[in-house]
C-alpha cells in the first residue's frame, strides 16, 4: 500500500484526509497548525459533501519532526498554501522513499520553485477543480462535485502518475492530462485575473463582476495573462473557462467590449459569495499567495518581453497591503484603473 504524507490539512487538504481515510489508504497528517492537530487528534475528521456526510478517526502532527523516526512515505501530497509550500517540501524530501515524489496541490504555478528545492524530477502536479472549505479545525465541506487533474510536467506518461489517478479517483473524479502546464496556465489566467482584484477592493467575486470599473479591469489582467501564456506557446487547456471566451484584443470593436462586458455581468449572480484565498489571508493578515499568481505571470511576462502593466501595478498594491502601508478599499479600483491609463496614454 501507498505511504501518503498530506502536509497541509486545511479545506483542500482535510477533505482528500477523510476521504482517503475512509477508503482505507496508509495516510498521515501534518497540519502545521497546532489547533488543528489537537482537533483532529480528539474529534477526528467530518467531511459533508453534496451526496453525504461521514466521520473518520485520525491522527495528526503539528510537523514533520514529530513523526516517529523510522516512518517513511512513497509521496507526499502538498496540500498547504503557496507560501509555505518550499519549507514543507524540503522538511518532507528527506522522509520519502528512494523513487517517492511529491504532488502539488496549490494555486498558481508553485511547481518550478519546489523543483529547484527538491529536484523538478520529484515532482507532479494536480490542479483541484472543486470547491472545499474548513468550517472549523477538522470540519471539511465540500461545495461542488468538481475533479482533479493530474499530470507529469512534461507531460509523459508514468506508473506513478497512473497509480496516484488510481488513489485519487477512489475518492474524486481524478483525469491525468498530457498537457499539465497548459491546465496550470488555463486557472492561472482566470485566477490571476480575479484574485487580486478581489483582494484589493475587498469586493467578492460576484460583487467585481457587478461593478463597471471591476469589469474592465478584469478583461484588461485576462489579456495581459492570455498574452504571456502565448508568448511561451503555452496551449491553454479550459479548466473555468476558454481563454478566447474573455480575451478583449486591443483590435477588436466597440461591439465586442459590449458584449463581454455584458456577458461579465451575468457572472455577477453565478460568483455572489465566492472570496478568493488572496482577499482571505489579507484580511486575516497574513502573506498572500500573489508571488505564484500575478507575480509568476509578471516573471513570465518579462522573460517574453511582454507588458503586463496591470498585473504590475496590482501586486503592488498587494504588497502595500501586506505590509499595512495601504487598506482594502474599492477605491483601490479607481486608483489602479487611472494609473494604467495614465501609464498607457
Amino acid at each position: 500500500m501507498t505511504r501518503i504524507l498530506i502536509q497541509g490539512v486545511g479545506g483542500v487538504g482535510g477533505l482528500i484526509a477523510g476521504e482517503l481515510l475512509r477508503a482505507g489508504a496508509d495516510v498521515t497528517l501534518v497540519t502545521g497548525n497546532p489547533a488543528i492537530t489537537e482537533a483532529i487528534n480528539q474529534r477526528g475528521i467530518r467531511v459533508k459533501t453534496p451526496d453525504d456526510e461521514f466521520y473518520v478517526a485520525a491522527t495528526a502532527y503539528s510537523s514533520i519532526a514529530h513523526i516517529p523516526a523510522l516512518k517513511n512515505f512513497d509521496c507526499a501530497y502538498l496540500t498547504m498554501m503557496a507560501t509555505n509550500v518550499i519549507e514543507g517540501a524540503e522538511a518532507a524530501a528527506p522522509r520519502l522513499t528512494e523513487n517517492g515524489y511529491f504532488v502539488a496541490f496549490q494555486n498558481g504555478f508553485v511547481e518550478e520553485a519546489i523543483g529547484e528545492a527538491v529536484g523538478v524530477h520529484r515532482v507532479i502536479s494536480a490542479t483541484v477543480a472543486l470547491g472545499s472549505t474548513m468550517v472549523s479545525p477538522g470540519v471539511y465541506q465540500r461545495t461542488t462535485q468538481g475533479r482533479l487533474i493530474v499530470g507529469e510536467l512534461d507531460g509523459r506518461s508514468s506508473a506513478r502518475l497512473d497509480d496516484l489517478q488510481t488513489t485519487l479517483s477512489a475518492i474524486i473524479d481524478t483525469e491525468i492530462s498530457r498537457n499539465i502546464v497548459g491546465v496550470l496556465w488555463g486557472k492561472l489566467i482566470w485566477n490571476g485575473a480575479v484574485s487580486c482584484l478581489c483582494a484589493v477592493s475587498g469586493k467578492t467575486l460576484g460583487e467585481l463582476f457587478d461593478c463597471a470599473i471591476g469589469r474592465e479591469l478584469f478583461l484588461l489582467a485576462f489579456r495581459e495573462s492570455v498574452d504571456t501564456a502565448r508568448a511561451q506557446n503555452i496551449e491553454i487547456e479550459t479548466v473555468i473557462v476558454k481563454p478566447e471566451k474573455y480575451y478583449f484584443a486591443h483590435s477588436d470593436s466597440n461591439e465586442r467590449h459590449t458584449i463581454l462586458l455584458e456577458s461579465l455581468t451575468a457572472l455577477a449572480k453565478l460568483y455572489a459569495g465566492v472570496t478568493p484565498s488572496t482577499l482571505e489571508s489579507l484580511r486575516r493578515g497574513r502573506k498572500t499567495e500573489v508571488d505564484f499568481l500575478n507575480g509568476y505571470i509578471i516573471k513570465k511576462a518579462i522573460e517574453k518581453n511582454i507588458a503586463v502593466l496591470l498585473n504590475e501595478i496590482v501586486v503592488s498594491m498587494v504588497r502595500d497591503i501586506e505590509t499595512k502601508k495601504r487598506a482594502i478599499a474599492p477605491s483601490n479600483l479607481d486608483e489602479l484603473a487611472r494609473r494604467y491609463a495614465s501609464a498607457t496614454t
